[in-house]
């Protein structure tokens, strides 16, 4: 599961609650006596102790009552009441103990019938799980094949979902009456345990079976879901079924289903199907938006020395998907972000989420955290996918600007929400678990645990986790041992300290060039809070010395206690101008080691490391005495410190060399950050003329904007004549801020084609017209945005928003009555808080009914 939603929403921690009491302790007698010369001598007084009255939450793993080995589907939909019309048949046996009652997972279905043999069974049903009586006891070595005749609603009852995973109705239909242009479409979202909400399964990460899924739909429909497609048989009534059919097994939160209508562009790897599942009108740009996914599939099969081992590999895109991208067996779903002509990828590309969906197919499909509070054994690997992706096609520096993207994620959200253990069995909700420390913290880790037992080491050990665990679930144990069995080392201290402990070392740096001693001496304090982390880390580290000649020495120490000199000894007569104590950025931890001007100075000639040139432009930023460093780093080989550079130096100053970026750069990114360092309106209007980068264009024209309105206004008047999508967010900044309604159709006819990055800026600007405008305008306004918080296919905070936005158009209305008095005021005012009533007892989203419930009909 890749995050799109986590850069806008913060993660809601839930502690569990422990209840203690006090207990008196009786004051200890003091007594000393003599024992053959040994002094014997009793403790001092204790203090009172807090004893816990309950034992703390633990999260454990699932228990296997039942092994389901196979599960059969053959369903059908009624897109009118968004019901799945389903039979099941499901293959199981007790896993150990026997047994005479089968418990699954199925929420909110109407169950028609249930059958073993042919006969029908008794069952209990509370609209989650379905409890049935076998008749018999069955032991584990006796299967069974129990038949299940269902309808599953997924929009009926309650529902709900998290900042990662936006809703947990499992099953999704996509604009199913047909409104306007937007596709129709249907697409799962199975993790975390919503699978059940269109078939009945046992809805756990450590079970695991093969499938197969008969589909009926209108002919008219691609259709997509796990392994191959067996067949495809047209029924005569406008319908098909198509087959699909795997055969290996997987958890049933990977189960899979996409319908729509689809252009599929095909292509081939190592002679399995490739499938890319795009809108018709991204067609020809299928192949750019699903980047080398033939190079990385040759890639990861090579480094982890385990080939690619499922039927196929498809991937489609879905409108309103519930998250970034989902890692599904061999069918990845993405949201619909990703879908760009070819000339929206001058600006970014997608191989950042198809890389990590890829490499999921290896740590999570093939190989599955036994538990949620395992997930970074699922979701750490594959941010680190993201990784060693970027390091083996662009270079060491892309690299590591991720790695310090996802250190920066990491701190911001242990900042904001508190730290925990990376496998954390007292989470307060699953849904938590989905957060920057399975993420981002835990590909961190897996980056020093490489480098610190060296590529070799680390990718054979990956290879027999793998191995000895294919098509089974884990936990982080195992991974441990895979790494022990193959470096002959204890590495307790290393899972103990970073899997099942919480925090990250705060480092206070100090340290001294002597040359009279030929030493480097540093003095390292660990200054973390012993309350929220260990006291004491211990740290690997490789202390980098960086000599005037150029040449670079590295130096193995260890930090293992709180307060900590290292000595430094160097050889022959050159001396190091500077010297890092992270020489190579491995560390997962907040350094603070100060430099002068001069060694930053040293550091941004003589390092290659990404992060220093960086730290290093930074610090120098205004100082007069090292502006040759800046000239050097706006000529730099790399676009990465190109932009740095651009973003620290004085506008006025350099305009004459950033007028040149912006109008020649090779890169975009940098184009548009010159162009707003010196936002020349002359240099603007040639841009927006003749740059094919949205972004620059963008820039181009927010500067436009804010000097010449009308021009501005002529401008997105010609660019809207053609695909103009990327410029919707600029457009609508620009026609919020004339204040005339007359404006107000282009943002009913854009409504839908704003992505959730900018829908949030969009809607403010679309209510910030609709404030100013007429009585009626503003009644029509509240009625787009009903029927968007009314839609139950997109996701949930576009209809908060939605929600929102109405409730603020009523106030507006309250308002206007309370001054005019007027019967048209009045009567506005009464249709919007009829709006508002309606939109809260319609939703069946327990999230918004509470976020509005003083609009609940009583």
């Amino acid at each position: 599961m890749y995050r799109y939603i986590a850069i806008i929403c913060s993660f809601v921690l839930v502690s569990s609650c422990k209840t203690t009491k006090t207990v008196q302790v009786e004051e200890p007698i003091i007594e000393e006596r003599i024992l053959d010369e040994v002094v014997v001598t009793a403790p001092a007084e204790e203090p009172e102790i807090e004893i816990e009255n309950e034992l703390p939450t633990y999260r454990a793993s699932a228990t296997r009552e039942f092994d389901l080995i196979h599960t059969k589907l053959d369903i059908a939909f009624d897109w009118e009441k968004q019901h799945v019309l389903g039979k099941a048949e499901l293959t199981l046996k007790p896993y150990f103990y026997s047994s005479d009652v089968l418990t699954l997972d199925a929420k909110v279905f109407d169950i028609h019938s249930i059958k073993l043999n042919g006969q029908d069974l008794k069952y209990d049903y509370d609209f989650k799980k379905l409890k049935i009586d076998l008749g018999k006891v069955y032991t584990k070595d006796e299967s069974i094949v129990v038949n299940i005749d269902y309808t599953a609603k997924p929009n009926e009852g309650p529902s709900g979902g998290s900042a990662a995973i936006m809703s947990d109705k499992g099953l999704f239909f996509i604009n199913p009456k047909k409104i306007g242009d937007k596709p129709q479409q249907i697409w799962t979202q199975g993790e975390t345990e919503n699978s059940s909400r269109w078939f009945p399964t046992i809805d756990k990460p450590n079970e695991r079976c093969s499938q197969e899924i008969y589909i009926t739909v209108e002919d008219k429909f691609k259709t997509l879901s796990n392994g191959a497609l067996v067949s495809s048989k047209t029924n005569g009534n406008g319908t098909r079924t198509d087959h699909w059919k795997q055969e290996k097994p997987h958890a049933p939160y990977l189960f899979m289903i996409g319908i729509g209508d689809y252009a599929v562009v095909e292509d081939t790897w190592n002679g399995l199907p490739l499938m890319y599942y795009v809108e018709p009108a991204y067609q020809d740009a299928a192949e750019t938006i699903f980047n080398h996914t033939p190079e990385m599939l040759t890639f990861f099969s090579d480094i982890l020395g385990y080939e690619y081992p499922w039927d196929k590999y498809a991937q489609i895109v879905c409108r309103d998907y519930v998250s970034g991208a989902m890692e599904n067996t061999g069918a990845v779903v993405f949201g619909e972000f990703v879908q760009k002509t070819k000339r929206e990828f001058l600006d970014s590309d997608n191989d950042d989420i198809v890389a990590h969906e890829m490499i999921h197919h290896w740590f999570g499909d093939l190989v599955t955290c036994e538990s949620w509070s395992n997930l970074t054994l699922n979701e750490g690997f594959a941010t680190y996918g993201e990784y060693l992706w970027r390091e083996y096609k662009y270079g060491h520096e892309s690299a590591e600007r991720k790695r310090m993207q996802d250190l920066n994620g990491y701190l911001m959200s242990a900042n904001q929400q508190g730290v925990h253990d990376l496998i954390d069995f007292e989470y307060g909700d699953k849904e938590q678990m989905f957060d920057g420390h399975s993420y981002n913290k835990g590909g961190l880790i897996v980056h020093m645990l490489r480098n610190y037992v060296g590529d070799e080491a680390f990718f054979a050990a990956l290879n027999k986790y793998l191995t000895r665990n294919e098509y089974t679930d884990v936990e982080a144990h195992e991974l441990r041992l895979a790494f022990e069995d193959v470096t002959g080392e204890d590495l307790n201290w290393f899972f103990d300290q970073w899997f099942y402990d919480q925090g990250h070392p705060v480092l206070a740096v100090d340290y001294n060039i002597d040359a009279e001693s030929k030493s480097v001496l540093f003095s390292v304090s660990q200054e973390q809070d012993p309350e929220e982390s260990p006291a004491i880390f211990r740290l690997p580290i490789k202390i980098a010395l960086y000599y005037p000649s150029g040449k670079v020495e590295y130096v193995d120490e260890t930090l293992d206690q709180r307060q900590q000199e290292i000595t430094v000894n160097v050889e022959g007569d050159e001396m190091p101008a500077v010297a890092m104590l992270d020489g190579t950025h491995d560390l997962l931890a907040i350094i603070n080691q100060s430099l002068t001007d001069k060694e930053y100075a040293a550091l941004y000639e003589l390092s290659s490391e990404y992060e220093d040139k960086n730290n290093a432009l930074k610090k120098l930023k205004g100082k007069t005495e090292y502006e040759h460093l800046f000239a050097d780093a706006l000529e730099h080989p790399s676009h990465h410190v190109r932009s740095i550079a651009v973003n620290a130096i004085d506008g006025e100053k350099y305009k004459k060399q950033l007028s040149d970026l912006a109008l020649n750069d090779p890169k975009s990114s940098v184009r548009s950050a010159a162009l707003y360092k010196i936002k020349d309106l002359g240099i603007a209007e040639k841009l927006v003329a003749k740059d094919q980068s949205y972004r620059v264009i963008g820039t181009a024209f927010s500067i436009i904007s804010e000097q010449d309105e009308d021009q501005a206004l002529k401008i997105a008047e010609k660019l809207s004549q053609s695909y103009h999508k990327p410029l919707i967010p600029k457009f609508a900044e620009l026609f919020a801020a004339t204040k005339d309604e007359k404006h107000l159709p282009f943002f009913e006819e854009n409504i839908g084609n704003v992505g959730l990055y900018g829908f949030f800026n969009f809607m403010s600007q679309y209510v910030k017209i609709a404030k100013e405008a007429s009585t009626p305008n503003v009644v029509n306004t509240a009625e787009v945005l009903k029927s968007v918080a009314l839609d139950n296919s997109s996701i949930y905070f576009k209809r908060y928003s939605a929600t929102n936005n109405v409730k603020t158009l009523l106030s507006e209305m309250k308002s206007r009555y309370g001054k005019s008095e007027s019967e048209e005021d009045e009567k506005a005012k009464e249709q919007l808080e009829t709006m508002m009533s309606d939109i809260i007892s319609k939703t069946t989203d327990v999230r918004l009914k509470n976020a509005f419930s003083e609009y609940a009909t009583p």
